[in-house]
C-alpha cells in the first residue's frame, strides 16, 4: 500500500510559474529595460564628455566597476528592493544633472560617471536577482525573456545619446 502523500507529490506535478514568479518577472523585466537601455546610452554618450575618449572609457570603467562592487554588497546587506531603489536614484540624480550642466568642463563628466556608476550598480542587480528571485527550473527561461525584452529597447539607445 502506498502513502497518499506520495502517490500525491509523485503523481502530480506542480507548475513553477505561480502568480508571484510572473510578478517578479514583469517588474525585473522593467527594471532590466531601464537598466540595459540607461547603460548602452551612456556609454555612447561618452564620447561627448570632454578629453581623451581613452581616458574617459578608462575612468567610466572605474566606475562601472565601483558600481559592480557596491551592488553586491548593498544587495546582501539591504535586499533588492531597496538596492534597486538606490541604485535608480543614483543614477537618476546623474541624469538629471547632466541636464543642466554645460557640455564643457569638468561638471559634465563628473555627472556622467556618477550615471555611469548608478546605472552599472542597477544592472548588475538585474544579474545577480535572476537566480534569488525564480525557482531554478525556469531562471534561464526568464533570463531569456528579460534578456530579450531589454535588447530590443536597447536598439534606440545610440539614438537617443545623440539626440541628447
Amino acid at each position: 500500500m502506498t502513502n497518499s502523500a506520495e502517490t500525491l507529490a509523485v503523481g502530480k506535478k506542480t507548475s513553477s510559474w505561480t502568480r508571484l514568479v510572473l510578478w517578479n518577472l514583469a517588474l525585473l523585466t522593467v527594471n532590466w529595460v531601464a537598466a540595459s537601455f540607461n547603460y548602452y546610452m551612456l556609454t555612447f554618450y561618452m564620447k561627448y564628455v570632454p578629453g581623451d575618449i581613452y581616458v574617459n572609457s578608462t575612468v567610466g570603467a572605474f566606475a562601472e566597476i565601483a558600481g559592480d562592487i557596491v551592488a553586491g554588497i548593498l544587495m546582501k546587506w539591504l535586499g533588492f528592493k531597496a538596492a534597486f531603489v538606490i541604485a535608480f536614484i543614483i543614477a537618476g540624480i546623474g541624469g538629471f544633472c547632466i541636464g543642466f550642466i554645460s557640455t564643457s568642463g569638468v561638471g559634465i563628466a563628473f555627472f556622467v560617471l556618477w550615471a555611469k556608476f548608478g546605472i552599472s550598480f542597477a544592472f548588475n542587480l538585474c544579474y545577480l536577482a535572476i537566480p534569488v528571485l525564480f525557482p531554478v527550473e525556469i531562471a534561464s527561461t526568464c533570463f531569456g525573456v528579460v534578456n530579450v525584452f531589454a535588447r530590443f529597447i536597447s536598439i534606440i539607445s545610440p539614438i537617443t545619446a545623440e539626440w541628447a
